[in-house]
């Protein structure tokens, strides 16, 4: 190979850049009125995306309750008790859930529902043993177990009248 063949495949020296290009190479200058733009702008969407995060979350934990439902509304689901009973009703959004069997003299649940509730909703046997025999004489018991609290009373003529709820 000829000296000229190794010269042509060597790299050539740069050439100093010329004065336009150390203009163009330089940083640009804003106005005192475009950083107060640029800034503006900047705190516009950190707020604006604070905002949609903490509006994101709220929906994530509104739809997460809803899916997970409460311990008294998935208790009526799973004991295929009608929405429309009106012996067993689900209330205070879920918190709670009223019960009323049948008496002598007056109508209510089958107390094959109220005991499926029951199980549903993991009551102890001591619970719904004391249930079982109170008298009217005894009036307004109580128990709690779990989360949840149940009073009940029970009269001959009217039945089994008991409120459970989640305890807060």
């Amino acid at each position: 190979m000829t000296d000229s063949h190794v010269d042509a495949l060597a790299p050539t020296p740069a050439e100093p850049p010329s004065p336009s290009h150390r203009q163009a190479d330089a940083a640009p200058a804003f106005s005192k009125r475009e950083v107060a733009i640029g800034a503006a702008c900047a705190a516009l969407g950190l707020i604006l995306g604070v905002v949609l995060s903490i509006g994101a979350a709220s929906v994530v934990n509104v739809t997460q309750s809803l899916a997970a439902g409460s311990p008294m509304d998935d208790a009526v689901t799973a004991c295929e008790i009608p929405k429309t009973s009106p012996w067993i009703v689900v209330g205070d959004d879920g918190q709670s859930i009223s019960m009323k069997s049948d008496g002598a003299e007056s109508q209510g649940a089958d107390l094959e529902d109220i005991v499926c509730v029951l199980d549903q909703l993991d009551t102890p046997d001591s619970v719904t043993s004391r249930m079982g025999s109170t008298r009217a004489l005894d009036g307004r018991q109580n128990a709690e177990w779990n989360d949840l609290s149940a009073s009940w009373g029970y009269h001959p003529d009217d039945g089994l009248d008991m409120v459970v709820e989640v305890v807060q």
